[in-house]
């Protein structure tokens, strides 16, 4: 196939000629409207960077039948994301969102050409929350160390909110998210420096987000791609706690990422009600997202005619959920005290809730279990409940 590119960047042109289906990837630097016989193509690239978006509709006329994917760039708000989407539509162009990195431009093109598989992956999992305070890192935590236990491959939980370092679990002797700045801007992170950053837990590890103020919203999606390209070279499986602010490069990395991705809410209206729609229809949607990418966890669920319950929570958020993780009082400043997970304090019924999500992501990341004696869990079954039947052996 020859898809052509405008772009002031060669790299378009390398990175789709790098691709097996793609012959030829002619590179121009602007639109020639003069131009009266135009070149033959079979689908093309345009980089807002060099496309003005009002460029569109003369662009189809010259190229009346071939996809056309553009790609956004600079949007100052979330209106004017909107109404470019729908300027696309109208001339069957799709679009690609401004923060998605040139690599993952590609790759999402081919795609939606080729049927390709994406950038993201299976064994990427990322978890979100509705607002502040929603338990988005202990969920994440306690779902990393269930999940380590359980399985052969090795697990990473990378603390990407850059508003919480998440360093409280443990007894964290790891470096941070903002101690690799440097290494993620020149993109000369190795696997060697990010192993020697890392955390180990008995069976997790755990890199500590952001903890310099500063720095909040100063990572760009090229330096968060390659950090979390460079984990999945060195790790089987990775949790990403995105955190609530979905205008950064690291919940944007995080979403684009991951082929599983939760939502981690609780029973506070401000939650629900307020801050996560006006989230959804003003960042998440205008980026091509939509409900159902997402799966729903209720956490601290507590049984009270005040509270909402599960299922007018699931109609409020529009989700399907896939967990109830029940509340489990001062427990849980118990934990963080002695610095042990949850998880392992916690009784069956919590552990319930945090199994079902484990199951979920074992199943879709195609993991292998130890053995049950292994991993030092005792077998369940009737016999499991009621004893051990006399002359059973």
């Amino acid at each position: 196939m020859i898809v052509g590119v405008v772009s002031f960047d060669s790299k378009y042109k390398e990175l789709l000629q790098a691709q097996e289906e793609i012959e030829l990837a002619p590179l121009f630097d602007k639109v020639n409207e003069d131009h009266n016989t135009p070149v033959e193509l079979e689908a093309l690239l345009l980089d807002g960077k060099a496309v003005s978006y009002d460029k569109l509709s003369f662009i189809r006329e010259v190229y009346p039948e071939i996809p056309i994917f553009y790609k956004m760039h600079n949007i100052s708000s979330h209106v004017r994301t909107i109404n470019i989407e729908r300027i696309c539509s109208g001339h069957r162009i799709t679009p690609i969102h401004e923060n998605y990195t040139m690599e993952q431009v590609v790759s999402d093109m081919c795609s939606k050409l080729f049927g390709s598989d994406t950038f993201s992956s299976k064994r990427i999992v990322s978890f979100f929350g509705t607002h502040s305070g929603a338990g988005v890192s202990t969920t994440t935590m306690n779902v990393g160390k269930a999940i380590a236990d359980r399985v052969h491959e090795k697990v990473l939980v990378l603390s990407l909110n850059a508003w919480d370092p998440a360093d409280y679990f443990t007894e964290y002797k790891g470096a941070y998210l903002n101690d690799l700045k440097l290494d993620l801007k020149s993109q000369n992170l190795t696997q060697a420096k990010l192993g020697e950053s890392l955390h180990q837990y008995q069976n997790l590890y755990h890199l500590a987000g952001n903890r310099d103020i500063k720095l909040q919203r100063y990572y760009t999606n090229k330096e968060i791609a390659h950090l979390i390209d460079v984990a999945k070279e060195m790790f089987d499986l990775i949790l990403i706690d995105g955190g609530t602010h979905f205008d950064t490069a690291c919940a944007t990395q995080a979403y684009v990422s991951s082929n599983l991705r939760f939502v981690v809410t609780n029973q506070d209206d401000k939650g629900y009600r307020g801050y996560f729609p006006h989230v959804f229809q003003q960042l998440i949607e205008p980026a091509g997202g939509k409900r159902s990418d997402f799966m729903l966890i209720l956490n601290r669920f507590q049984t009270n005619m005040s509270l909402i319950n599960e299922k007018d929570l699931e109609s409020e958020l529009d989700m399907n959920r896939i967990a109830t993780i029940p509340d489990m009082d001062i427990l849980g400043s118990m934990a963080l005290r002695q610095k042990k997970f949850l998880y392992d304090l916690a009784d069956t019924k919590y552990k319930r809730g945090v199994d079902t999500i484990c199951n979920l992501i074992i199943s879709e990341g195609e993991l292998t279990e130890k053995p049950l004696e292994e991993e030092g869990r005792k077998q369940k079954g009737w016999f499991g409940l009621f004893g051990k039947k006399a002359g059973v052996s």
